[in-house]
């Protein structure tokens, strides 16, 4: 039977045991100031583990050494480093003017000369809008290198057109570069080309049932890198489809929601098809505005399918 040691009196159940002294009190003398405690032992806190324990620790830190899990990690450390080599590349060349030539650049220099081209006419007989532009040409004279010219090219006559142009891609050109300062310069390509390529589909659609229905064919040259550059500027409104967005005409701020520019740029369109249908009365015209709204159509299912958890 235990006995406490400060006042000797007989202990009749578990006694208590001083963490700074280690000698045993009863209920009345457990307290250190209430058996003049010496403090002579230090006490040093203790968690207590099991084994089981520290084996779980062990194995939720153990690296996995498997063939194929391995090679995950591999590869995933690998595009990690060629993304961070490929945002220093581009913000170096962003900021300081130097560390290689973007491909946004490229692309504008390309849509700019072989609109340049396709404007050009000579004496009414040569138009070289239907050697670089899509059209029946196309598809029942085999001019296949038109299928690689058409996404790059912008008809219009004169010089109007091409200034135009210049002011388009002039408002809008921080959108295509930030697009490719952040998804990179192969997902710019991808999205430009994907909108192009609906552009041309829709085209195809409007102008082939009237072509078949026509005795004599319809030649309709037309480019397809308005549509284009239509779903590289959409692709960022789509972020931003219920924010307001600030944006550059002539150095001068605008702020404006997504939704509104969005539909801006569907009314660019369209209104004028619908004016020049309701003046000519002939669905031909129609293949001349719409088919550029197949740029807008072509950016949202890229959106959805690379962002369809976006909120």
């Amino acid at each position: 039977m235990p006995y406490c040691e400060f006042c000797g009196k007989e202990i009749g159940y578990l006694p208590f045991r001083c963490k700074y002294c280690g000698n045993q009190y009863c209920k009345d003398h457990r307290l250190p100031e209430n058996h003049e405690c010496t403090f002579e032992r230090k006490h040093t806190p203790s968690v207590p583990t099991s084994r089981r324990g520290e084996k779980r620790e062990r194995e939720r830190y153990r690296f996995v050494s498997s063939g194929e899990e391995s090679k995950k990690a591999k590869k995933f450390l690998r595009k990690q480093e060629k993304q961070r080599k490929r945002a220093r590349k581009m913000f170096e060349s962003s900021s300081m003017g130097f560390g290689g030539t973007s491909i946004t650049l490229y692309l504008i220099i390309a849509i700019f000369i072989i609109s340049i081209v396709g404007s050009i006419q000579l004496e009414d007989i040569v138009v070289f809008a239907d050697y670089v532009g899509l059209s029946r040409l196309s598809f029942f004279n085999l001019y296949i290198w038109t299928f690689f010219t058409a996404p790059f090219f912008n008809y219009s006559e004169g010089l109007f057109g091409i200034f135009f142009l210049f002011i388009i891609i002039l408002l809008f050109y921080n959108i295509i570069k930030i697009i490719e300062l952040r998804f990179g310069s192969k997902f710019l390509i991808t999205l430009y080309l994907f909108s192009t390529f609906i552009t041309g589909l829709i085209y195809v659609a409007i102008w082939l049932p009237l072509d078949l229905a026509s005795s004599g064919g319809i030649i309709l040259p037309i480019g397809l890198a308005f549509g284009g550059l239509l779903g590289v500027i959409s692709f960022i409104i789509y972020f931003s489809f219920d924010r307001e967005m600030t944006f550059l005409l002539m150095f001068i701020p605008i702020r404006m929601k997504g939704k509104i520019i969005l539909l801006l740029l569907i009314l660019f369109r369209l209104v004028p098809g619908l004016i020049s249908y309701l003046i000519v009365l002939d669905p031909i015209v129609l293949a001349w505005y719409l088919p550029d709204l197949g740029g807008l159509v072509a950016s949202y299912i890229l959106f959805r399918h690379k962002f369809r958890y976006f909120a």
